[in-house]
């Protein structure tokens, strides 16, 4: 007998991955197991509700959306008793030198939290070891213009594959397909606390 296919999806619900998300919904590319919204709690609120959206497009192809998160990444880096993870954000030395802090937000409320559901998913919760052979496909929503961005699992439990990559598609083709099939103003997916936006309304901020 053959082992069972886990196949996931890492949903951010930008752009790539909605647009892999509605292939799937649409029986365009193989169906996901479940799709792992992994929330900082400080997300824009355009990206609450698109996925919102995205939950019952994938409720009706019966693709769960699954919200994990390490907790609320504004209110754990303003409280001093909780571990801090650095923030790529802009700094200015003592001789006025313009720099950016180390990055460590992605993997400890992004990253982390999607793995951890994984093992849970596949009945090795941590500290279980996953047995060797017992492997997820995590599909990433990287579109041929940023490939570079496509790398390997760095564990045995996870393979990385790359639907949009597969396909050929750029960013232009994801967007022109979630715009014929209902999904237009699909938002940019970044936390509110990353620095490289536009603009910051009070309120969130």
């Amino acid at each position: 007998m053959s082992a069972p296919i886990h196949r996931y999806l890492s949903l951010g619900a930008g752009v790539q991955s909605s647009a892999t998300l509605l292939l799937a919904a649409r029986g365009e590319i193989p169906t996901f197991t479940a799709a792992v919204f992994a929330d900082t709690g400080w997300e824009p609120a355009a990206v609450y509700d698109h996925l919102e959206r995205l939950e019952r497009i994938a409720a009706d192809a019966g693709i769960p959306i699954t919200r994990v998160s390490a907790g609320h990444i504004r209110a754990d880096a303003l409280d001093p008793k909780h571990r801090f993870a650095s923030m790529p954000l802009f700094t200015l030395g003592p001789d006025g030198q313009r720099g950016m802090a180390r990055r460590q937000c992605t993997s400890e409320y992004k990253i982390k939290p999607i793995k951890a559901e994984i093992r849970r998913r596949l009945g090795y919760p941590h500290p279980k070891r996953v047995p060797a052979g017992v492997v997820a496909d995590i599909a990433i929503g990287i579109s041929v213009d940023e490939i570079g961005r496509a790398r390997d699992a760095d564990v045995g439990y996870m393979r990385n594959v790359f639907p949009l990559l597969d396909l050929g598609w750029r960013r232009g083709d994801c967007v022109a397909y979630l715009e014929r099939y209902g999904l237009p103003g699909t938002p940019k997916s970044s936390c509110l606390g990353f620095p490289i936006r536009s603009s910051c309304d009070d309120s969130q901020c």
